[in-house]
């Protein structure tokens, strides 16, 4: 027998069945029994093998946290602090910092300006510079004189000692403005929304012919734009009200600051209508004011000075007259005024008469004048540089612009009505801002 022949039997054989096509139909019908097997397999496998459960346990521990120490700041800045009742200059720098030794050397030193920081009253702001350290460099304040300005004083340590600032005294003005609607009465909402008081002054003034400020309403709301003074960074004085719009009982009021030049102006309304009638006349006539009301640099002590009134530039001997009728409160001689007068005109509102020659016939302190009456004569006594007079408006005793408050406001003609037309369209840009804002606005400067 041929054994070869055997041999290929098993090959012709599995030819046949890769060939033929009902065998792969076969295989095909088989694949889902055999995957059914193999996952069946993989299962019980994977039962088989599944871990055990992992034991959980809570472990609580108190941990020490690390210590925080302050790493103080080198970094120089200035702080205002107010004088409050019962303070001392030396609590006031405590407050802020302010170490014993350096409170003395400053209180205690050779500087005479130093001294100064002893007579400052309740409500005076102090502005320190200082560090994190509590290490003093400068100091600013502003300090009554002997004529009822009021200088501002600036003193920074040089060599180990406290001397008078070698950088230029030099103030600039900004604008700040202020929304609020009252939830109560007008003077505690301008208090609480840090309004100074010269400005709250001159706001009680501007609508007095047409209603005071005391009559508006919980629900009223009151817009401002005025000028804040600004020296090396801080805020030490106000300047004018440069607008205002205040929303009483549905209906609007709005005024606009004008300056008529450098030393002068008044408010008119967004016709550019006076707002103000003011007294009926001027103090001395026809003459012109030579220095305007705020901060000026003092001419014979060449130092920053809050200028309280305005002066009238005058020949020595021209009448002083009574602008309005009033009960004369002081006529006396003082060493910075000179000779000055006092009048009252109603219970809020005085005026003051400085540097006067002499006073008039018959002049005597609680007497009463009729709008006309002379009073006095343009002199140069006391601290003055030549021949004017120094003429101030107070309301509720705090000095504010004899323009703006009491003079007579003059109409504007064809080129100043141009004038004013544009700027009142840059403040009423900023007031119509305020109004449509839902929100007090009491901006920090």
């Amino acid at each position: 027998m041929d054994y070869r022949k055997l041999l290929h039997i098993p090959q012709k054989c599995a030819n046949r069945l890769v060939n033929h096509h009902l065998s792969w139909l076969g295989v095909a019908a088989c694949l889902p029994l055999l995957g059914t097997a193999t996952a069946f397999a993989v299962a019980n496998g994977a039962k088989e093998t599944q871990p055990e459960q992992i034991q959980q346990q809570q472990v609580i521990e108190r941990l020490a946290l690390p210590e925080f120490r302050f790493v103080d700041s080198r970094t120089r800045y200035w702080r205002d602090e107010s004088i409050k009742r019962g303070d001392t200059v030396a609590r006031v720098l405590n407050r802020v910092g302010i170490g014993g030794a350096e409170v003395r050397e400053l209180l205690y030193g050779d500087s005479p300006q130093a001294k100064k920081l002893l007579k400052l009253k309740v409500g005076a702001t102090l502005t320190v510079q200082t560090n994190d350290a509590g290490e003093l460099f400068g100091l600013r304040f502003l300090q009554d004189d002997d004529n009822g300005e009021q200088l501002l004083v600036a003193l920074e340590k040089r060599d180990g000692k406290w001397q008078a600032s070698a950088d230029p005294v030099a103030a600039e003005s900004v604008e700040t403005v202020r929304s609020i609607t009252l939830k109560r009465g007008a003077a505690a909402e301008l208090a609480a929304a840090r309004v100074p008081a010269d400005i709250r002054n001159q706001l009680s003034e501007v609508f007095s012919d047409q209603f005071e400020l005391s009559s508006l309403k919980p629900g009223d709301r009151i817009n401002l734009v005025y000028e804040t003074m600004v020296y090396a960074g801080t805020s030490i004085a106000s300047g004018n009200l440069l607008a205002v719009s205040i929303e009483r009982a549905g209906r609007l009021h709005q005024a606009f600051y004008f300056a008529h030049d450098s030393e002068s102006g008044a408010y008119y309304d967004g016709e550019g209508k006076p707002v103000k009638k003011g007294f009926s006349r001027q103090p001395v006539g026809g003459a012109r004011i030579s220095s305007g009301f705020g901060l000026r640099m003092h001419p014979i002590l060449h130092s920053l000075r809050m200028h309280s009134g305005i002066d009238y530039a005058a020949s020595a001997g021209t009448p002083i007259v009574a602008p309005a009728d009033g009960e004369l409160v002081k006529v006396a001689r003082e060493n910075g005024y000179g000779n000055v007068v006092m009048i009252r005109h109603n219970p809020k509102l005085t005026t003051l008469y400085a540097h006067m020659r002499a006073f008039g016939k018959g002049i005597r302190a609680g007497g009463k004048v009729k709008a006309g009456d002379v009073i006095g004569y343009v002199g140069s006594t006391g601290r003055s540089t030549g021949a004017h007079l120094h003429f101030e408006v107070r309301v509720n005793d705090q000095p504010v612009d004899p323009a703006t408050n009491a003079l007579p406001t003059p109409g504007l003609d064809k080129t100043q009505l141009a004038r004013f037309d544009a700027r009142k369209q840059v403040l009423s840009a900023r007031l119509n801002l305020l109004q449509s804002i839902p929100a007090n606005i009491a901006q920090i400067d």
